[in-house]
């Protein structure tokens, strides 16, 4: 009789997926194609959550919690992992680089917008709703600059929600968008994580 195999299939993890995006980038292709492959990647890495450590998991009742996951040494993209309490929402802002998020655990709801001025003017904006989505477990978006890159995203639910971001640079700052007046200011922004003390990130 042959015994059968009790090994388990290997789960595509952290490292399998950080080796993607450089394999990826180290081709220097357009953002299309970027955000295309590594959004496949993002899809299976979220397939599953045995891969995140209890520490990623960590939230705050007060603000939605960055968790720095992986910084290239190149400055060529970074890694996150969000924890979303329920209520908790970003502002409408932007992020000058492409992105994608792949939702680990629960639910976002992301909401789209489309810039109608000509962008000359740094402090002012002119914006329309393009488009709302829920983004469920399994489930990537993508940020593709100049003109899908401005946005808000937010746990609506009644359970906490775990995403994972992908950026194409380290930035600490990002502009905020009020959409009844129109006034754009720039926002420093910092990670929560306790192990990152008051390092700063963007969303």
């Amino acid at each position: 009789m042959t015994a059968m195999s009790t090994a388990s299939t290997p789960v595509f993890g952290l490292r399998d997926y950080v080796h993607a995006i450089e394999s990826v980038l180290e081709r220097r292709p357009s953002n299309k194609v970027i955000i295309r492959e590594i959004s496949l990647a993002t899809k299976q890495l979220c397939a599953s959550d045995r891969w995140l450590e209890e520490r990623f998991r960590v939230g705050n009742p007060d603000c939605y919690t960055r968790h720095l996951l992986h910084r290239d040494t190149n400055n060529r993209f970074v890694v996150l992992a969000l924890v979303w309490m329920p209520g908790q929402m970003t502002p409408i802002h932007d992020h000058s680089c492409w992105g994608v998020m792949g939702l680990i655990q629960n639910t976002l709801e992301e909401i789209c917008y489309e810039r109608l001025d000509d962008g000359k003017r740094h402090d002012f904006a002119e914006l329309d709703m393009s488009r709302g989505t829920d983004v469920s477990q399994g489930g990537v978006a993508y940020l593709l600059p100049p003109y899908e890159e401005i946005h808000r995203i937010g746990n609506t639910s009644n359970k906490p929600t775990i995403s994972l971001h992908v950026y194409g640079r380290d930035l600490d700052e990002v502009n905020v968008f009020d959409p009844v007046t129109g006034k754009v200011n720039p926002m420093r922004i910092k990670y929560y994580s306790p192990e990152c003390g008051k390092t700063p990130f963007v969303i």
